[in-house]
């Protein structure tokens, strides 16, 4: 091996294979924080009815109890498993690497309790909701079906111009 393949070798940044348990905490506490902060009831409680999930979600997206559960799908994903190949998943997830270690059971606890804090208040937001828009009333359910139509019409009206 000649000297420069070793001066090379060593300038590299060295892959840490094993993970960094305090990491685990550190990336926690920012996710979990924004994640109450986004399914709080004040954020939640200007949402419609349908965008919250009450009523069937229209065909163009998702409601917020979908995006919810997908949210704290993905945050259990970032965490290894015990039998991870942690050089893997360095390659796989590339700058996304957190040098993350398996969760322990408290931290596990700490995802379950901020998801159903969140849980509860897309609840209460939805009943509000529900409550709010009285969807059950004749009126309002044509004046829905206005605002769809509306909606519908918008593109093909701005189109024309």
């Amino acid at each position: 091996m000649s000297t420069d393949n070793r001066e090379t070798n060593q300038s590299d940044p060295p892959f840490a294979d094993d993970p960094d348990p305090s990491n685990n905490e550190k990336f926690l506490e920012e996710r979990l924080s924004t994640l109450r902060e986004r399914y709080s009831y004040e954020r939640l409680s200007d949402l419609s009815a349908r965008r919250l999930g009450a009523i069937n979600p229209d065909e163009e997206g998702m409601s917020e109890r979908d995006f919810l559960h997908q949210e704290f799908k993905e945050l259990y994903e970032r965490f290894p498993d015990e039998n991870s190949d942690h050089t893997m998943r360095r390659w796989v997830l590339g700058d996304d690497y957190q040098g993350l270690a398996p969760l322990t059971l408290e931290q596990k606890q700490r995802i379950h309790d901020c998801h159903h804090e969140c849980s509860r208040n897309l609840d209460r937001a939805r009943q509000d909701a529900l409550e709010r828009e009285d969807l059950t009333n004749p009126l309002s359910k044509f004046a829905a079906w206005l605002v769809d139509f509306a909606d519908a019409v918008t593109p093909v009206f701005s189109i024309q111009r």
